[in-house]
């Protein structure tokens, strides 16, 4: 030991202060300074106050006493080990000291002066590893504050307290914007530096009552105790906007990043830690819908949403067990045949009490609970299993699109499960069309083009939906095996009532040719829409002026009818 170790002994008598200071100093001189404590009085204050590495706890007078100061140490998680002693040896304690919160114990009549030094050293540093796996434990290793574990301790605690004392607290739920750019721009090391700038600066508005945590990424919350009114929590929203917005100078370069601020209050937004940080998540979602940095707090509109959402969430779950999801069909026309050349499969949910829901009503609460997989799944299978009964009952040979979540690509099995599904089924994977939102491509363009090649090797075809709408680069759409580009139903309703709306979609023709990309309209609802599509040089479209969703059985039924004619579709044949 490099320093003097300050060691308290609470319950000296008859000079044990002294007879064991010498035989520290004996053991290792210079190394030790013992002072003297009383167990009642100050004990667990003075170990506490961080003056003392270790303790030393006579049992000798009032073992009860000792005892309940032990149980203090241990339920208040006490840096300080303590090292129980006795005269003569007691079993019992020899038995309880360790459990009961002692680091040690030792018996006056039967040890040395090596040997209480030795314990003392070892106890010391067996608290230190405790202390440093605790903290790893429990502390993110980039920023040192509290991770979401320890963080979620403290919110359960925070909740016990103010349900006791009929107190209010809030919940801050923290986004940074546009972080991911930072980190693809300028590099990872650049991002970890600015999220520890982020960490520092939170942390100077927060009060000693109050706790931060990395949530993971570019997350954090912020818990506020005994907070006195909304505008409180408001003032120190828009603070921490100002603060986190403020521009950053890393390594000679100017950043900027905004935030979104989503509020919970307790007991308002809710009773329980899973409650709280689902609303502060949503508000924190509601806030990222505005422009610029914002902050929302929850209200009881979002908490309706919520109990609707978590009722249709128990609802699916039963639903895929009960059969209650079923598949439509939407026929997609080839310009130049005028024929049927493709079926869109739509997802369907026959909710007992709701009635038809179509798909956007319920599939980002299947990717949020991982029921994605297995509807997603189940989807392309039936597509399948149709389009084999279709070449088998009506002898016609069309192309299949199904529409998939980029959550399914986080599967590591799903390109072996789809080779299953073609095997199982007979379908050729060449008849197969799988489509992507432009959206879900660009936020996970890596993994989703891991599994994007081997299933193209198969023979499936994959197709950019709502082209138009999102931000997907001329680089990945050259690279990557899309074979057709769809351009979203939200440019043809204003097609013919603007003329900006139609010199975009022309463009966009344009430029999907000049890619190489076959082109898809999809909501065309009029013929002046059609004949405008067929004169710019669309490829492909579908919509309800052509032919609205159907079942299997439906479709069958009028699919030898549905064609286009003269640039119009067949009246009054429709499914």
């Amino acid at each position: 030991m490099t320093s003097c170790t300050r060691v308290l002994l609470l319950g000296d008598e008859d000079g044990l202060v002294e007879h064991l200071g010498r035989w520290l100093e004996e053991a290792a001189p210079g190394c030790y300074q013992l002072m003297a404590g009383h167990i009642e009085e100050d004990g667990l204050a003075t170990l506490l106050s961080g003056d003392f590495a270790a303790g030393l706890l006579l049992v000798a007078d009032q073992p009860t006493v000792a005892r309940d100061l032990l149980a203090a140490v241990k339920n208040q998680f006490c840096s300080v080990p303590v090292v129980a002693l006795s005269h003569t040896m007691d079993l019992v304690l020899d038995r309880e000291a360790i459990p009961s919160g002692a680091a040690d114990y030792l018996a006056l009549d039967n040890i040395s002066a090596v040997l209480l030094e030795r314990s003392l050293r070892y106890a010391i540093e067996r608290k230190r590893t405790e202390q440093n796996l605790a903290r790893l434990a429990h502390h993110d290793p980039l920023t040192d504050i509290p991770n979401r574990v320890l963080f979620r301790d403290r919110l359960e605690n925070a909740i016990r307290v103010a349900a006791r004392d009929r107190a209010r607290f809030a919940l801050m739920f923290i986004d940074l914007d546009d972080f991911k750019v930072v980190n693809d721009r300028y590099g990872h090391d650049i991002g970890d530096s600015l999220i520890r700038l982020c960490a520092e600066r939170l942390q100077k508005l927060l009060r000693r009552s109050d706790s931060m945590a990395r949530m993971g990424g570019d997350e954090f919350t912020l818990l506020l105790l005994n907070v006195e009114s909304s505008s409180n929590i408001a003032h120190l929203a828009v603070k921490i906007i100002e603060q986190i917005t403020t521009p950053y100078e890393i390594n000679g370069y100017q950043l900027s990043v905004g935030c979104s601020v989503g509020v919970a209050s307790f007991p308002e937004a809710g009773r329980s830690a899973d409650a709280l940080l689902k609303s502060a998540d949503l508000a924190m979602y509601q806030a990222k819908q505005l422009e610029g940095s914002n902050f929302r707090f929850f209200t009881e509109e979002m908490n309706r949403d919520v109990r609707y959402r978590l009722s249709l969430e128990e609802d699916l779950r039963r639903a895929v067990e009960n059969r209650e999801l079923y598949l439509e069909y939407q026929p997609r026309f080839a310009v130049s045949s005028g024929k049927v050349v493709a079926l869109e499969a739509l997802l369907r949910w026959n909710h007992p009490q709701k009635g038809i829901l179509s798909a956007p009503n319920f599939i980002s609460i299947a990717e949020d609970t991982g029921l994605i997989f297995a509807i997603g799944y189940w989807a392309v299978r039936q597509a399948c299993d149709d389009l084999q009964r279709l070449k088998r009952d009506g002898g016609i040979e069309l192309k299949m699109a199904v529409r998939l979540s980029a959550r399914q690509f986080r599967d590591d099995a799903m390109v072996q499960t789809m080779a299953n599904i073609f095997a199982e089924t007979g379908v050729n994977p060449k008849c197969i069309e799988f489509e992507l939102t432009e959206t879900a491509l660009m936020e996970n363009i890596e993994m989703v083009s891991l599994c994007m090649r081997p299933l193209s090797y198969f023979g499936v075809t994959f197709t950019l939906d709502d082209f138009g709408t999102g931000s997907s680069s001329f680089l990945h759409l050259q690279r990557l095996p899309i074979a057709a580009l769809k351009i979203d139903s939200q440019f043809m309703a204003d097609l013919l009532r603007r003329r900006s709306e139609r010199r975009l979609v022309a463009a966009m023709i344009n430029l999907a040719h000049n890619l190489g990309k076959v082109v898809v309209a999809d909501g065309v609802e009029s013929a002046r829409q059609l004949q405008w599509l067929v004169d710019e040089g669309c490829d492909q479209m579908q919509g309800h002026y052509l032919g609205a969703p159907a079942t299997y059985r439906k479709l069958l039924d009028n699919i030898h009818s549905l064609h286009l004619v003269g640039g119009a579709p067949a009246p009054k044949n429709q499914p």
